[in-house]
């Protein structure tokens, strides 16, 4: 899968913004999502896949009755989407995948195929395929020297290392949803696929952080 680049988003303020990028044995990260939108668009343009993931919810539940509103997802484990950080990262989470969305499609010479599926990288069309990042707790690495480009950089290595196994397991399993990255995407003109609505993002879960030994 060297040909696919795989690359995520820390979500957050102006300030605080971050990704991180691999293609291959390159790698790299920045602060631009500009930038970020140069990077993916020349992959695209030169009919490689693309994996982007955004570490913010990009899907919520849709329950069955009203009693299941508001509760976390299944595999948010205490984080839930719903509370605290979790309806900030949503916000801009959903405003930074737009833009980046539209930067992409002003960019690109022709429409890829869009999916959630991860499994479509390995076919022989050109796919943008949207993934949901979760690097929260003891997975951050509180010492970095760009703590919001290293959370993006740890999300794409665990995206990688799955890949890499042969499949990428979601860590989050819902049954019914509405996908906000989605509408994001369809409001972009990159697809009009409506039915990419109700299909969940892949959730990849970053491990715990390990420092190196001494």
């Amino acid at each position: 899968m060297s040909d696919v680049v795989v690359a995520a988003v820390d979500v957050g303020s102006l300030a605080n913004i971050g990704w991180w990028r691999a293609a291959g044995e390159t790698a790299g990260g920045g602060r631009d999502l500009d930038e970020l939108a140069d990077v993916l668009a020349a992959g695209l343009n030169h009919n490689r896949s693309v994996a982007l993931g955004f570490e913010a919810p990009i899907f919520v539940p849709l329950p069955a009755d009203a009693a299941g509103l508001c509760r976390q997802r299944v595999g948010d484990r205490g984080r839930p989407w719903s509370a605290g950080a979790g309806t900030g990262a949503l916000a801009l989470g959903v405003q930074q995948a737009a833009y980046v969305f539209a930067s992409l499609a002003r960019r690109v010479a022709k429409r890829p195929r869009v999916s959630f599926d991860p499994l479509h990288l390995n076919g022989p069309e050109t796919t943008l395929v949207v993934w949901e990042a979760f690097v929260s707790g003891n997975a951050k690495n509180r010492a970095a020297v760009d703590p919001h480009m290293d959370d993006a950089r740890v999300a794409v290595n665990e995206f990688n290392k799955r890949l890499a196994q042969g499949a990428v397991h979601s860590d989050i399993d819902e049954p019914r949803v509405l996908n906000l990255a989605a509408g994001a995407l369809l409001a972009s003109g990159l697809t009009n696929d409506t039915d990419l609505l109700t299909q969940a993002s892949v959730v990849v879960r970053a491990p715990d952080y390990i420092a190196p030994s001494a």
